[in-house]
This record gives C-alpha cells, sequence and structure tokens, in this order.
C-alpha cells in the first residue's frame, strides 16, 4: 500500500510536530510500501525547515516528497529532504533572504544580537543542504540564500536541471480510483 502525507501550511511547531506524527503512524503500518510527503508551504520557522529535513534524512524508510504548489523559503529545506523529489505541472520554488520575528514588545540588544546570528546561521544551514542534494551553481547558492537574497520564483525546467526536482509529473493524471494509495491529511490547531 502507498501512503500519502499531505501537508498543506506553514511551518511551525505544532504543524511540524503533527507532520511527524503522521509520518511516524504512516511508518507503522505493516502494509506501507511507498511513503510520499504531498508539501505545499510558504515556509515559516526555519528552525522547523531545518529540523523536518533531518527528520525525513533520518527514517528508516525512503520518502518522497512532492510538492504541489507552492514550496517556498524554508519549506524547500523540508522538500530536499526527500530521497525522490517530483513536484506537480503548477507548482513553484520560491527563495527569499531569511528573516526573524519579533512578535511583540521590546528586545533587547543581546536577544537581537542572537536573533541576527540565528538567521545567519540558519540561512548557511539551507544552503549546505541544497548545495549537497542539487546541481545548483554556487554563485546561484549565493544569490538565492546570500543576506542580500532577492525574492526569486525558480523555474521548474531550472529546477528540474539543477536537480532540485527529479521529475514534473501528476500523482493521478487521470483522477482513476487508485486502491492501493491511502491519503492522510495533516492537521495542527
Amino acid at each position: 500500500m502507498d501512503y500519502r502525507v499531505v501537508f498543506n501550511g506553514n511551518l511551525n511547531r505544532s504543524s511540524s510536530n503533527a507532520l511527524r506524527a503522521r509520518i511516524a503512524e504512516a511508518l507503522e503500518q505493516s502494509d506501507l510500501g511507498r511513503l510520499t510527503i504531498v508539501l505545499s508551504s510558504e515556509g515559516g520557522s526555519t528552525r522547523e525547515g531545518l529540523a523536518l529535513y533531518h527528520f525525513l534524512r533520518l527514517l528508516p524508510h525512503p520518502v518522497e516528497v512532492h510538492a504541489a504548489g507552492h514550496v517556498g523559503s524554508a519549506a524547500v529545506s523540508v522538500f530536499l529532504g526527500g530521497h525522490r523529489r517530483t513536484c506537480a505541472p503548477v507548482s513553484r520554488f520560491f527563495f527569499h533572504a531569511f528573516r526573524w520575528s519579533f512578535g511583540e514588545g521590546s528586545q533587547s540588544l543581546d536577544q537581537i544580537e542572537e536573533a541576527s546570528q540565528r538567521v545567519i546561521h540558519d540561512a548557511r544551514l539551507a544552503r549546505e543542504i541544497a548545495e549537497r542534494h542539487t546541481k545548483i551553481p554556487p554563485e546561484t547558492l549565493d544569490a538565492l540564500y546570500g543576506q542580500q537574497a532577492r525574492p526569486t520564483i525558480l523555474e521548474l525546467e531550472q529546477a528540474v536541471e539543477w536537480g532540485l526536482v527529479e521529475e514534473i509529473m501528476e500523482l493521478n493524471p487521470e483522477g482513476a480510483k487508485q486502491p492501493d494509495v491511502k491519503v492522510w491529511t495533516v492537521t495542527w490547531s
């Protein structure tokens, strides 16, 4: 049986924990064949994006990740955690400079300095992940992950050429019944 775990939303502690729990539940199924994460996320917490990347890479079962729509910012690292990576023909990959949200209230200089260091370090880690799993040229990686990164949408043909995506495809192009596929959604509050 093939399992598809559908994640649609921003990366935060609650959503990431829900995704990890759903994947763990799929791994416990005795009939597990192919495991595919269907991902559509504009990003969110860089901490959670990096943690999910590592989670996918440590699993005792290969995981495919299929981009279904928008995969951006910290979600690109999650996408790159897949052992096989595909995308729907109407998908896009979005990059921009990493940033920090302080929320409300005042911040001390130490907190601002810590946030600055974490943003720079997280961007460097995300760049290293992209360098490890793609053929994106170093100067392009610098442009996508540097502190001065401009908002960039990567065209799908370029994503395939650079190895971000292995194949552009539909998971069910004919809309046919797929009795050997179970679809689970990820919900959180």
